[in-house]
């Protein structure tokens, strides 16, 4: 196939379809199209307020697509990942009933019961076999959903995206399961190089046996779409040969991917009127708009997807990737189709592209990005006060700039736009876990330039933290205020301040004027530098629900008391049954050190986490039921003790416990004594946290510096 033009930009706009398929179907998933043709005619545009539900939501159908193709990093194998890496990568990377999947149960969720198979020590392919999990179960829409992104990392390489597919869906699905998404991967590959959505059809449909049920519905689909020319006739030939009835579970593979060719078929260069058409025909809505947005962002462009009508703008790209491994749980588009470019350049031998801007964090540096920036409209004394926008001009580092423009300023009125830095309430039907990029001990710096500015005005940056006593996001914290001169840099930049170890919700920008200021502002570039410096909460930071802020728990229980009446109280982590975790911090940690005291009550071991990369990828220092002080490094499935001393456990006795990370090696020290050194030989970086195995650990006095 021909070579790739710009290849980063269309893997964005691959993304961007996909996300913007998510939001637009998610609020009514599992509809009839003659529901919704009732309620809404036809849905050609987000309806999510209409039916009082969130736009920007947890969704697995976006939390699977970008984990799962981190199985081709992890191993460092890329196109060379075996099959029973992607079911290594579930282990890691999955919470049971927490993050990620839907957590319906042995047989009711294909993809619960193929992590019940993994967690049964049966490796993939067989964990999503029809030998142990019967047809119909290993048949259903899962394998389909979460495949785009190895079309993104195979461009113009059909027969490679199919194969990639093959492997990760083979984690939990068999069959006709297995053969759709092998056609939504090539496809999306094709649509690098081939926008003519016919020949792209035939591409997809070439990478499966002819005699399968899925290529059968691409040729009878595509000739009733020759034949009806009215996509409602065509929708009710696969309602009645194709349709739900006859195919058995909870969301099988087949009705929905025959309502994709439908969709694909009727608006073959239309990203408006093929969202317009699948979520019409209700079915799995969120899922199957998510797979021909996919496609559709590549046939069109960054141009075409906004082209009828502004998907993008109500979310500016914001996106939440729940999963074991916090770091990138608030994310963006961009950053994650940036991400998946890099993979995609190891998979396809190709030299890797200097980051944008010299890697800053938010760099808007393609048409549209805004890294989640948003106008915060909600207040009456911001109110109107402000927009956003991305801009072509006025970057020193590239190309283009956020522009904040602001109007009608005077007292007790101000502009204010940010972005989310942990996600806030839970959405959606799934749980979101997060741990925050910014920390005390970093500092936030923001450069650009002032444009035109009416009026006397003045910027500077804020985190809002979570109040301890509220549980609400509402602490603000400033920088310095800076005087907004017309035609001259920007430059703001604050310290992150401890707050008793409650986590930051919001960074953002606020401008204040007099006299009815208005201007606008451009940012160019958005950093945060250094090393995380605090002191943890003696109790696990939490919303007013139970949820914990900041931190990933992998445990039946966390809670704050004493052993004993009167005794010490502790932050308590237990598990009744293997190992139960609490963690924070992200791959942004590299040299650092972590130190609390612990005490075991009853436990077949507990201590300390650095370097944490998930549940199967961390190093820890640990006590243990057998009387040994262990360093270890845990890498799928498999504790390797690195070096280890004698270390008597008495019930309840606290031993302060402290990991220092320096480059590769990993010191620690237990009751003021360094004890044992070894070598970190895979992680490098990680969070910090404290592990607690089967039973119950106690943990005070924690810190990280």
């Amino acid at each position: 196939m021909p070579a790739i033009t710009n290849y980063e930009q269309q893997v964005y706009a691959s993304v961007l379809g996909k996300i913007i398929g998510v939001y637009a179907g998610r609020p009514f998933e599992g509809w009839t199209k003659d529901a919704l043709e009732k309620r809404f005619g036809l849905v050609d545009r987000y309806v999510h307020e209409d039916l009082d539900k969130p736009l920007v939501v947890s969704d697995d159908d976006i939390s699977g697509t970008l984990t799962f193709i981190r199985a081709l990093e992890d191993s460092g194998l890329y196109k060379d990942t075996p099959t029973e890496a992607f079911g290594d990568l579930w282990l890691n990377y999955l919470i049971e009933h927490q993050t990620v999947l839907w957590w319906g149960g042995m047989g009711r969720s294909t993809e619960h019961t193929a992590w019940l198979r993994l967690k049964q020590g049966y490796k993939a392919p067989q964990s999503g076999s029809m030998e142990l999990n019967g047809k119909v179960v290993a048949e259903q829409i899962g394998a389909q959903i979460f495949i785009d992104a190895f079309g993104m990392v195979a461009p113009g390489k059909p027969s490679l995206a199919s194969e990639l597919a093959r492997r990760s869906a083979s984690v939990s699905h068999d069959g006709e399961a297995v053969y759709g998404a092998q056609v939504v991967a090539a496809m999306v590959s094709a649509a690098f190089v081939e926008k003519n959505m016919s020949r792209l059809l035939d591409i997809g449909v070439s990478v499966i046996p002819s005699s399968s049920i899925i290529a059968k519905v691409h040729r009878d689909v595509r000739s009733w779409v020759r034949q009806d020319k009215d996509w409602r006739k065509t929708y009710d030939r696969i309602h009645n040969i194709y349709g739900y009835r006859k195919y058995g579970g909870g969301c099988h593979m087949i009705p929905n991917h025959a309502i994709m060719v439908m969709a694909w078929a009727y608006a073959p260069d239309d990203f408006h009127k093929s969202q317009a058409i699948i979520n019409t025909a209700g079915w799995d809505t969120d899922c199957n708009a998510a797979n021909v947005g996919s496609v559709m962002g590549l046939v069109v462009g960054l141009e075409g997807i906004n082209r009828e009508y502004d998907f993008q703008s109500a979310f500016a790209d914001r996106i939440f990737v729940p999963t074991a491994e916090g770091t990138r749980a608030m994310t963006d588009a961009l950053a994650e189709a940036l991400h998946i470019a890099r993979i995609g350049r190891k998979v396809m031998g190709w030299e890797a592209v200097k980051p944008p801007k010299n890697g800053a964090w938010h760099h808007f540096g393609m048409p549209g990005a805004l890294h989640g920036w948003m106008s915060e409209s909600q207040a009456l004394a911001t109110s109107g006060a402000q927009s956003v926008t991305n801009v072509k001009s006025n970057s020193n580092a590239g190309s283009r700039s956020m522009r904040i423009a602001f109007a009608d300023l005077s007292e007790g009125k101000c502009a204010r736009v940010s972005t989310p830095v942990l996600p806030g309430k839970t959405t959606g039907g799934y749980r979101i876990m997060a741990t925050p990029r910014l920390v005390p001990g970093m500092s936030v710096t923001l450069k650009g330039a002032v444009g035109d500015v009416d009026g006397n005005a003045s910027a500077r940056l804020y985190v809002r933290y979570y109040d301890p006593e509220t549980q609400e996001p509402t602490t603000m914290v400033y920088s310095e205020r800076k005087k907004l001169a017309e035609g001259k840099a920007l430059s703001l930049s604050l310290e992150l301040p401890n707050k008793e170890g409650w986590p930051i919700k919001d960074l953002g920008v606020e401008i204040n004027g007099t006299n009815r200021a208005a201007g606008e502002v451009f940012i160019d570039t958005v950093r945060f530098v250094g090393n995380p410096k605090f002191v943890l909460p003696v109790q696990m930071p939490r919303t007013k629900t139970g949820e914990a802020l900041g931190w990933i728990v992998a445990a039946d229980l966390v809670d704050y008391a004493s052993f004993v009446d009167g005794g010490e109280k502790y932050m308590r982590i237990r598990k009744d049954a293997g190992r139960g975790l609490a963690v924070t911090g992200t791959t942004d940690w590299c040299d650092y050190t972590f130190q609390a005291e612990a005490a075991m009550h009853l436990a077949d071991m507990g201590g300390i986490i650095v370097r944490y990369q998930g549940l199967e990828r961390f190093i820890a220092l640990v006590m243990t039921k057998a009387g040994r002080l262990q360093l270890i490094e845990r890498w799928y499935g498999q504790d390797t003790v690195l070096a280890e001393k004698p270390l008597k456990w008495v019930v309840d006795r606290k031993h302060a416990l402290k990991l220092q990370c320096k480059g590769k090696t990993i010191n620690a020290w237990c009751d003021g004594k360094k004890v044992l050194v070894a070598e970190d030989r895979k992680l490098a970086c990680g969070g910090a946290g404290f592990l607690s195995d089967t039973g119950i650990t106690g943990f005070k006095d924690a810190k990280v510096s």
